[in-house]
């Protein structure tokens, strides 16, 4: 697992939270609603499993709902506690998108970052889009 994915994977609590808070859903429901967020490769056995962990803690409740067309699915609802923490989520993840702006800025102040490949890693069509807005 590369350092990119460990990342994204860190911050599915959160984004499920936010999911839920939206609306409830069933487990593949949310995977396929996680590509949004830039997670669309999430294997949905590890969502699974952090459902299951956050219904432990109490962030979230699950019930079987019955289909005509289909089998039973479990589906997710966020809780009273679950609220509580996307909340503090919310703050946590506000801190922290000023230390990251902060970075972005600095790093576009480096010589040579704005004429090419500065350390000699070219940068991806995302980036380089990211790159062309900062600078507006």
């Amino acid at each position: 697992m590369t350092g990119h994915e460990v990342e994204r994977r860190a911050l599915l609590t959160p984004v499920l939270l936010l999911l839920l808070a939206e609306r409830q859903g069933h487990g593949y429901e949310l995977v396929q609603r996680l590509g949004a967020f830039g997670c669309a490769e999430t294997e949905s056995a590890h969502v699974y499993r952090l459902l299951r962990s956050m219904e432990s803690c109490g962030e979230v409740s699950s019930h079987w709902d019955a289909s005509d067309s289909g089998p039973a699915r479990r589906v997710y609802v966020i809780t009273q506690q679950g609220a509580m923490d996307l909340a503090l989520w919310f703050v946590r993840l506000g801190e922290l998108h000023g230390t990251l702006h902060l970075f972005l800025e600095r790093y576009l102040q480096l010589d040579g970052i704005g004429t090419g490949d500065r350390f000699g890693v070219e940068a991806g069509p995302v980036y380089r889009d990211h790159m062309r807005r900062m600078r507006r």
